[in-house]
């Protein structure tokens, strides 16, 4: 398995960018800034993956579950369900969270609490983490 080590960096630093900003966002109540910063962080996350792993050519758009797919069908590594869940809930916060008129009324902060924050965050740190352990069996598969 080709590997590109740089990268894989490079699309997970900007990954764990977004990750602190989930926290910044929901210490300061924007909760649904903190929810947008989720998702980002599991999508760029899940980009790295491609990536570093030689799948770049897959690792495009903005759908988790997409991107999920790319992993399964690209490199041979099936995604858990409790991941798909986790990408599945992540994924519904990508366009309320960025435009005024996606709801249907009100302001996008009367839609979104702490609780859909935390949600995102350990959802997040759950696609983080499955990102790390496939990188890591990948690179014990190469020296193994």
């Amino acid at each position: 398995m080709l590997r590109d080590e740089a990268e894989y960096e490079r699309w997970l630093d900007a990954s764990r960018s977004s990750l602190r900003m989930v926290g910044y966002a929901a210490d300061a109540g924007e909760h649904a800034a903190a929810c947008f910063h989720a998702e980002q962080a599991a999508q760029l996350a899940i980009k790295a993956l491609l990536h570093g792993l030689g799948a770049g050519d897959r690792a495009f758009g903005h759908s988790l579950v997409g991107l999920g797919n790319a992993v399964e069908e690209t490199l041979g590594v099936m995604v858990p369900d409790d991941l798909r869940d986790a990408s599945a809930r992540l994924a519904r916060h990508y366009i309320p969270t960025r435009y005024p008129d996606a709801l249907p009324e009100g302001l996008i902060r009367d839609h979104y609490r702490q609780a859909d924050a935390d949600q995102a965050r350990a959802d997040a740190l759950a696609t983080l983490e499955f990102v790390a352990s496939v990188w890591a069996k990948a690179n014990q598969a190469e020296l193994g």
